[in-house]
């Protein structure tokens, strides 16, 4: 658990309270309003309660984000870079207690580091964590023996402090096995290598497609189907190449801190849902007797979150 984790919990539990209040107002729930609410959460988390509301310097970020997409295509966006990164530096000089920002005067600084250029990393990384909950919870509301046993962790369990929700937290991991939202890993040699038989010289790119590979139906009985029993127990080099956080030098550093607020919310999300919901609503591709998809699109995804009738 992250050291402030304490405080993560009560940002969550404020917005997804407000979250689920909306659903009832509406009906149902949808990617939009969660989406917004995963913004103001992660805001919260990453620079403080202060920038829960502070939508103009996600909207920056996502804008340079798309733009970089285009990498040498689309012209740079100077002015607009400029303003966003100047808006983080005054969050991290307010910086308060409990969020991640906070740690920058503790981070160590060179003539060539610049600390708070990671903020945005931490931004954006959560932007996958979204669609991978989001996805967490469709598997949940379509799997109802898989609900059961999210139901039977939480229960007696005090929500408003920090819980390790280990079932949860698989049942994130295998929304990412199921559904990459970091398709292609790339590494580079470091020294001459041999590979299937053959020489592979040093400075060699070598990329690793985690969508062929977590559905393996070869070496994976699973590969189609939802088993998050695949992540709870103990994790060995045999279980190569699952890797929906990648592995080795290079594994996410946020893998511990993202899986405790996706399998947070989603703790409070079934919680608050009953033992009717969450139920998934309208046309959806979730079979529990079939095949999972291959790609599933989260923006369509809608749940009722109350009794069934409501």
């Amino acid at each position: 658990m992250h050291r402030t984790a304490d405080a993560m919990v009560a940002a969550v539990r404020r917005e997804v309270a407000d979250l689920v209040d909306v659903a009832a107002r509406d009906g149902e729930l949808d990617w939009d309003a969660y989406a917004r609410t995963w913004w103001r959460m992660v805001r919260q988390l990453v620079l403080g309660t202060s920038a829960r509301d502070d939508e103009a310097l996600t909207d920056d970020l996502h804008v340079l984000r798309a733009t970089a997409n285009w990498a040498f295509l689309h012209p740079a966006r100077r002015a607009r870079r400029d303003r966003f990164l100047e808006a983080v530096r005054r969050r991290i000089a307010f910086a308060e207690p409990g969020s991640l920002a906070a740690s920058m005067p503790f981070a160590h600084v060179t003539g060539r580091t610049e600390p708070e250029q990671q903020v945005p990393q931490w931004l954006f990384a959560f932007d996958a964590a979204a669609w991978a909950s989001y996805r967490a919870l469709a598997l949940l509301a379509s799997h109802p023996d898989a609900l059961a046993r999210a139901r039977e962790e939480i229960a007696g369990r005090d929500l408003s402090v920090t819980q390790d929700l280990p079932y949860l937290r698989a049942v994130v991991l295998e929304s990412l096995r199921l559904w990459p939202t970091t398709p292609a890993l790339l590494r580079e040699t470091t020294a001459p290598t041999r590979w299937e038989g053959r020489r592979v010289p040093e400075d060699t790119l070598v990329l690793t497609y985690a969508p062929y590979f977590h559905r393996d139906d070869e070496r994976l009985e699973e590969a189609d189907r939802f088993a998050p029993e695949l992540w709870t127990g103990p994790r060995t080099e045999a279980d190569w190449p699952l890797v929906p956080f990648s592995a080795g030098p290079a594994e996410c550093p946020g893998r511990n801190l993202v899986l405790h607020v996706t399998s947070t919310v989603l703790a409070l999300l079934v919680d608050a849902s009953g033992e009717d919901g969450p139920r998934l609503v309208g046309r959806h591709p979730l079979d529990p007797d079939a095949a999972l998809p291959g790609t599933l699109d989260p923006f369509s995804l809608r749940f009722a979150l109350g009794p069934a009738g409501d």
